[in-house]
């Protein structure tokens, strides 16, 4: 067969996130997961550095598994968080399709690469790899949402809220989360000409 797993990838820009939501500016699921990835190695650095007395992480390995944690969405397209999690069989159905296309992905790939990529396209990650990477999922979902709203969609209100809501638990029990929340996601809301101010006059305190 031939290796098209990397060109597939490439593909990712071509996947639209929010379908349903109207947002004034579309987003894909390529930058999605960068952003994911970047916010994922935040925290894992944020647990190094600031809570120390926790269990160290390796960071960069967060921000791998972050950047492919959408990758058979590239298969599946985007399903609507709404509708995916409207009840418990259309979560499973999503989730076997899911598996499925993690499953096909893998094997695009030649053959020497397959046992190191598996993990990470099937999501075989451990409990707390996979805890920081759907926080910083949460995190990106909910930074497109303010973003959304201080353009003055409204549409987007339901879902800063619901957002909100599913990433308690984590602010709750990861003081990494509650640090990212308190200290980098307000700036979110800021106009360009504001951060570039911060950015000529801040020095990151």
């Amino acid at each position: 067969m031939q290796p098209v797993f990397f060109a597939l990838m490439s593909r990712m820009q071509n996947v639209h996130r929010w379908g349903k939501s109207n947002p004034t500016r579309a987003e894909n699921v390529a930058e999605h997961s960068f952003q994911v990835a970047m916010f994922a190695h935040a925290l894992g650095e944020v647990r190094n550095k600031v809570f120390t007395e926790q269990p160290q992480v390796d960071a960069n390995h967060l921000a791998v598994v972050a950047m492919f944690h959408d990758s058979a969405e590239v298969l599946t397209e985007d399903v609507n968080s709404g509708i995916k999690y409207s009840d418990k069989r259309m979560l499973a159905l999503c989730r076997e399709m899911e598996a499925i296309a993690a499953h096909m992905l893998v094997t695009t790939l030649p053959a020497p690469l397959q046992s190191t990529y598996k993990g990470l396209i099937e999501h075989e990650d451990d409990p707390e790899t996979a805890r920081f990477v759907k926080a910083a999922d949460l995190l990106s979902a909910y930074t497109k949402a303010l973003s959304e709203l201080r353009a003055g969609n409204m549409e987007f209100e339901g879902t800063e809220r619901k957002v909100l809501a599913a990433l308690a638990p984590y602010v709750e029990t990861m003081p990494e989360v509650a640090w990212f929340m308190e200290h980098c996601v307000p700036a979110f809301q800021m106009t360009i000409d504001d951060l570039v101010d911060a950015a000529l006059v801040g020095d990151g305190e």
